[in-house]
């Protein structure tokens, strides 16, 4: 057949679909239009909350969110570094977040994680590809992995949430994807933990999935919390060979204030690196 007969008779179908079954934003619900690209409305996409600068160069935590203030209320900030970071040893190069989990990007990724909307992993990863792009990042990356799950959660959810992501954000940026990471041990969900527990909850839970493929990694999750689960990734990733870890997530929540146990657990990190 030929091929603009093809393209004719594959165009045709959609736009009769789009008429029998018109697509609604998810967020909204108002009527999507058949020429949109977009998975959402423009004025939905128009609201996704964007993390505004200034952010701590190696975390991404930006000093204008609620948790950034409370930790600086009693800590003089230094110029680039929230207090968190400056105390402690972080093992990842930098870490980003398109936004913060709240408004419109919080319903979109609940739709993705927990609504089971899969075609919503698109329009994140152009989120991501849009961040990567913006801040210059794209160049740093060999190859790109995600957080895995064990496979129980996998069994429970369908997918993991992170891969997918990744595998969408590698066909923008042309780059590899591959498995990373081992879940080796069953974890209790991080939503009703508090960081202390996430932190318990998560040690020695990640491993290195045989020899390293290469040097400077992106790793790929939906959401940072805390920063437990890619702390521990990242640190796997180090001990299996990766040379430089780089952490990129959709949005991240704002970092609770730093308190007196975390203090003197990071203290004592320090003095044992010593």
């Amino acid at each position: 057949m030929n091929p603009s007969w093809t393209q004719t008779i594959q165009r045709t179908a959609r736009d009769a679909l789009f008429l029998l079954y018109p697509p609604q934003c998810p967020l909204c619900e108002i009527r999507l239009h058949s020429s949109q690209s977009s998975l959402i409305c423009p004025k939905c996409l128009k609201e996704l909350e964007r993390q505004e600068p200034p952010w701590c160069v190696r975390c991404g935590e930006s000093f204008l969110s609620k948790g950034a203030h409370a930790q600086a209320s009693g800590h003089e900030q230094t110029r680039d570094l929230c207090e968190r970071c400056g105390t402690q040893r972080v093992p990842f190069e930098w870490a980003r977040a398109f936004g913060p989990y709240e408004g419109r990007l919080a319903q979109l990724i609940q739709l993705y994680k927990y609504g089971g909307e899969r075609a919503l992993a698109r329009l994140l990863a152009s989120l991501l590809h849009e961040l990567l792009q913006a801040e210059g990042f794209t160049q740093e990356i060999d190859g790109i992995t995600f957080v895995p799950m064990s496979r129980k959660r996998r069994r429970e959810r369908g997918f993991n949430q992170a891969e997918l992501l990744a595998r969408r954000l590698g066909q923008l940026i042309q780059a590899p994807v591959f498995s990373a990471l081992l879940k080796t041990k069953e974890t209790e969900p991080q939503e009703a933990l508090s960081r202390a527990e996430r932190l318990k909850n998560l040690q020695g839970a990640f491993a290195a999935r045989g020899r390293a493929r290469c040097e400077r990694v992106l790793l790929v999750d939906d959401v940072y919390t805390t920063g437990a689960t890619v702390r521990e990734c990242a640190q796997a990733l180090k001990a299996g060979g990766y040379e430089h870890v780089y952490v990129l997530t959709v949005a991240r929540t704002p970092a609770p204030p730093l308190q007196a146990q975390d203090q003197r657990r990071m203290e004592a990190d320090n003095v044992d690196a010593r």
